[in-house]
C-alpha cells in the first residue's frame, strides 16, 4: 500500500513538473474559434510585457485571423521566425500545436534561459489558425471534413453556385461515405479491413462491385452527387507557386482570398522573417526536399504556375525545338536548389532526433501550397510537417501520454523508393484507435433507403471524419511538447551576424588600412540560394561611418555582401581611410534576417578603442 501511495505521488509530481516546465494552462482539447480567441486574449492579458495580439483581417464569416507576436523588450528585433497552424484546415491539430507553442514561450520566458535568450534576440510570430472559417467545421454538425472557406464557387461550372452540397442521409450527425452496389463499380471492400473501401486494381486480379460517393443526395438532379458543395477556396491551394488554374478549391486566381492575402502581406511586410515553420501536409522535415534536374517551362522561373516569382527572375517561354548541346532557357525551379539541400537534410535530421517522431507517411505534393510558396517565391527557409499521423498499432504510454516505442522508418531517398500503399494510413489509424480503446473511429456500414437509388442496395459508413489527421484531444498537450522544443531549436539556427578579427594598420601619415571579418554565428546562411535568385530577402549590408574630417581612399562606404555561410562563416572586408590618429569610425553590418552588429574602431596602430 505504501509503495502504491509513493508511486502515485511520484506520478503526480512528474505531471506537475511537466506542467510547470511547459507552462500549460490551456486544456488538452480542441478549441472552437471563440475558445481559441479567448485563450489568445488571456495570454495577452497575463503576458502583456512580451506578447501582443493583433488581427490580420476578418474572414467572410467575420472571424479574425489572429497573429501573436512574442519578444522580450520594446524595440523591434531584427531577426524573426513565423509559425503557422491550420494550413490544411482538416489538420486542426496544427492550430492547437501552434497555440501551445505560443503559450509555452509566454509562460517560460524568464524561467527557462533558452527561451528568455531567444525572445531577447529574436521575434517569434505565431498565426495559430490561418483559415478559421474552414477549421470551424470540426465543431459543427453534421461532422464533415472541410478544407475550404465559404467563398461561393461554381465547382461544376453549371452557372449555379453551391447547389449540390453533401447531405446527412442517415441523420447520424456524421458525413460518411456512401457505397452503392453495382457490377460496374470500381470499388471493393479492402481485404484487410471491411471498414475501408479500396479501388480495385484489375492488373492484380481485383474486380470492383461498388460505386462510391460522399454521403448525400443529388440535389440538382444532374446525376452527379455532391459535386458543388457550399464554398469554397482552400488556403493551401491558393498560393502562386505551382498554382493550378481552374482546379477545384484553388480560387478564381492566385491569392484571391482574404486569408491568403492577409498572410502573404504580413510576410512581405516583415522582411525580418528568415524562416517559416508550418503545420501542413507538405512535409519536408521527416523527408527533406531533394534537388532534381530542372525542366523547361513556358512559365520561366516562376514555376509551373506562371505566377509571380520574385524580382530578378527570368521571363519568357521555353524553346520547343532545341539542338543537342543547347542550354534550355528559363528552366523552372521546381525542386530545392543543390546549395540549399544540405541545410534541409541537416534540419530534418535534427527534427527527428529532437522530436523522436517516426512512421511518418509520405509527404503530399502540393499545388498552390503555402510552404512551397515560402521557399520558391519569397526565398525564405520553409519547414513543414504534419501535426500528427497514426502510429503503428501500440498503446499509448499512459505515464507520459506519448505514443509507445515505434520503429523508425527509412527517410529521404530510401523512403521514397519504398512507397507505402495508399491505404496503409487508414489501416494503421483504425488499428491504433482500436488498440487504444477508441471504438468509434469508423461508422459501421449500414443499409439505408436512398431516394436516388430506390431499387439498389445503398450503405453508409466508413472512417469517421478527421481521425486520420488529428489525435485524440486529451493527448494534445503532451504531443505539443516535442514540437515546441524543436521550434525553439529552429529559431536558434537563424543567421546571426557579428564583427570580428578587426585589424588597423598605419599605411602613411593619417592613412590607415582597416580590415575586419563579418561573421555568421548562426547555422543557416544569411540568404538561401533561392533567396539570392528571387532577390527578395536582403543580403547583409556593411556600412562604414566616417566623420566630416575623414575620407575614404579605397573601398566602399556601403556595400552588399554575398551570402555568408553559417557556423562561423565569414567575409573579410578592408578600407583605406584618411583621418587623424585617435579619431574613430563606425562599422555596421545589418540584415533584417541576420541581425545587426556595430563596432567603433580607433584609427591607430592596433585598432579598437
Amino acid at each position: 500500500m505504501r509503495r502504491m501511495v509513493e508511486t502515485c505521488i511520484t506520478v503526480l509530481f512528474m505531471m506537475f513538473s511537466c506542467s510547470v516546465l511547459y507552462g500549460q494552462a490551456i486544456p488538452s482539447k480542441y478549441h472552437t474559434y471563440d475558445e481559441m480567441t479567448s485563450a489568445i486574449k488571456n495570454l495577452a492579458a497575463s503576458h502583456g510585457d512580451i506578447l501582443k495580439v493583433e488581427s490580420l483581417g476578418k474572414t467572410l464569416k467575420g472571424r479574425d485571423i489572429w497573429v501573436i507576436t512574442l519578444r522580450k523588450g520594446v524595440a523591434e528585433k531584427p531577426r524573426a521566425m513565423l509559425v503557422t497552424g491550420g494550413v490544411d484546415a482538416v489538420q486542426i491539430a496544427g492550430s492547437e500545436m501552434a497555440l501551445r507553442f505560443a503559450e509555452h514561450l509566454a509562460n517560460t520566458c524568464g524561467k527557462i534561459d533558452s527561451v528568455t535568450k531567444l525572445l531577447q534576440t529574436t521575434t517569434i510570430y505565431v498565426i495559430p489558425r490561418v483559415s478559421p472559417d474552414a477549421a470551424e467545421s470540426y465543431f459543427e454538425r453534421p461532422l464533415r471534413e472541410r478544407s475550404t472557406n465559404f467563398r461561393a464557387a461554381d465547382d461544376d461550372k453549371d452557372g449555379t453556385v453551391d447547389e449540390d452540397d453533401v447531405d446527412d442521409v442517415n441523420k447520424d450527425g456524421v458525413m460518411s461515405m456512401m457505397r452503392v452496389k453495382d457490377p460496374r463499380g470500381e470499388w471493393m471492400v479492402h481485404p484487410e479491413d471491411a471498414r475501408i473501401m479500396k479501388k480495385a486494381d484489375p492488373a492484380k486480379g481485383e474486380k470492383g462491385s461498388y460505386l462510391l460517393y460522399t454521403e448525400g443526395i443529388d440535389n440538382d438532379k444532374d446525376e452527379h452527387w455532391n459535386e458543388d458543395a457550399i464554398g469554397g477556396v482552400d488556403f493551401n491551394r491558393n498560393f502562386p507557386f505551382n498554382y493550378q488554374f481552374f482546379s477545384a478549391n484553388a480560387g478564381v486566381h492566385q491569392v484571391s482570398e482574404i486569408e491568403t492575402r492577409a498572410v502573404a502581406e504580413f510576410i512581405f511586410d516583415h522582411p525580418s522573417i528568415g524562416a517559416v515553420f508550418s503545420f501542413s501536409p507538405n512535409d519536408n522535415l521527416t523527408t527533406p526536399w531533394k534537388a532534381e534536374p530542372r525542366r523547361p517551362s513556358a512559365a520561366g522561373d516562376a514555376g509551373a504556375s506562371g505566377g509571380f516569382s520574385g524580382r530578378g527572375t527570368g521571363g519568357g517561354g521555353g524553346t520547343p525545338f532545341m539542338r543537342p548541346g543547347d542550354e534550355a532557357p528559363n528552366l523552372a525551379v521546381t525542386s530545392v536548389l543543390e546549395e540549399d539541400q544540405p541545410y534541409y537534410e541537416y534540419i530534418s535530421k535534427q527534427f527527428l532526433d529532437i522530436t523522436k517522431l517516426k512512421d511518418a507517411p509520405e509527404p503530399k505534393k502540393g499545388t498552390g501550397a503555402f510552404s512551397d510558396w515560402i521557399y520558391y517565391h519569397t526565398g525564405r527557409w520553409s519547414f513543414s510537417v504534419r501535426p500528427w499521423w497514426p502510429p503503428v498499432a501500440a498503446r499509448r504510454d499512459t505515464s507520459g501520454g506519448d505514443m509507445a516505442r515505434r520503429t523508425r522508418p527509412p527517410t529521404g531517398r530510401a523512403q521514397a523508393e519504398t512507397p507505402a500503399d495508399e491505404y496503409t494510413e487508414q489501416l494503421r489509424a483504425l488499428k491504433w484507435y482500436e488498440a487504444n480503446g477508441y471504438k468509434d473511429a469508423a461508422v459501421r456500414w449500414t443499409k439505408v433507403q436512398h431516394p436516388d437509388f430506390p431499387d439498389r442496395e445503398v450503405e453508409i459508413g466508413g472512417i469517421r471524419p478527421f481521425i486520420i489527421s488529428n489525435p485524440p484531444g486529451d493527448s494534445l498537450n503532451t504531443l505539443a511538447q516535442p514540437y515546441a522544443k524543436f521550434m525553439i531549436y529552429l529559431a536558434g539556427q537563424l543567421p546571426n551576424v557579428s564583427l570580428g578579427h578587426t585589424k588597423v594598420e598605419k599605411v602613411n601619415d593619417n592613412v590607415y588600412r582597416l580590415t575586419l571579418d563579418v561573421v555568421n554565428n548562426g547555422y543557416l546562411p544569411t540568404n538561401s540560394g533561392l533567396g539570392v535568385r528571387v532577390r527578395w530577402p536582403r543580403n547583409v549590408y556593411l556600412t562604414l561611418g566616417l566623420s566630416k574630417d575623414q575620407s575614404l581612399a579605397s573601398g566602399r562606404a556601403r556595400q552588399s555582401l554575398r551570402p555568408i555561410k553559417g557556423n562561423g562563416g565569414y567575409q573579410t572586408v578592408s578600407w583605406l581611410v584618411v583621418g587623424k590618429a585617435g579619431s574613430t569610425v563606425t562599422v555596421t553590418a545589418e540584415s533584417p534576417i541576420a541581425g545587426k552588429a556595430t563596432e567603433t574602431i580607433t584609427l591607430r596602430e592596433g585598432g579598437r578603442p
